[in-house]
């Protein structure tokens, strides 16, 4: 099982992740590799996530995962079931249905490629509302810049809109506010080498 899911699943996930940074590159006006130094450590963060059923109707108010975007560089999510819930926000600042399609994944843009390109991307609003009865399976890879890469922007000529940070104190930051600072993870992981060592799950063996 373990290497179904490292070989085959995570390496594929971390090699579509790298090639999708060598698009966003080009699109940006910089060179295919210009974040390549940046990401290759190859760190990436996975899980399979199970929504129950909820017991009532969900809306705005009640939901199976409230609004938010991934602190991450670049989200790869599949929806293992086929089953809607997932819903994204627009350009309009609409919700609209990811609705599952076979043999394809969700790709999120997160906060520090928005962060990165000065906001020429934007990362994407999320949540996931189900209906009485209906339950949901994903898989997801949160792939991430290097440790102790500074995210600051890559456009040239434009005033910076962000405050530039590092990625790996910028992540366990935004973890702390989510789960909370007295999380016991919060204390294991204030040690540096530690650190590094929860966020780079995943790394190039080379």
């Amino acid at each position: 099982f373990q290497e179904v899911i490292y070989d085959e699943y995570l390496m594929t996930m971390i090699h579509l992740a790298e090639k999708l940074m060598e698009s966003y590159a080009l699109a940006l006006g910089l060179t295919e590799d210009y974040f390549a130094p940046m990401v290759n450590k190859r760190a990436v963060i996975s899980r399979l996530a199970y929504y129950p059923p909820p017991p009532f109707e969900q809306n705005d108010d009640q939901m199976s995962c409230g609004v938010h975007s991934d602190q991450t560089g670049v989200t790869l999510l599949a929806q293992l079931d086929g089953t809607n819930g997932l819903q994204v926000k627009n350009s309009l600042d609409e919700w609209i249905d990811a609705v599952p399609i076979p043999g394809t994944l969700v790709v999120n843009i997160g906060d520090l490629i928005e962060r990165w390109s000065n906001g020429h991307f934007k990362a994407t609003k999320h949540r996931v509302i189900l209906r009485p009865g209906q339950e949901r399976y994903s898989a997801i890879a949160f792939h991430m810049p290097n440790y102790y890469t500074k995210i600051e922007s890559c456009i040239k000529g434009e005033a910076p809109k962000y405050v530039p940070v590092i990625t790996g104190d910028f992540v366990l930051k935004r973890e702390s506010l989510f789960y909370g600072p007295d999380e016991d993870w919060v204390e294991h992981e204030k040690n540096v080498e530690n650190t590094e060592h929860y966020f780079t799950k995943i790394q190039n063996s080379k």
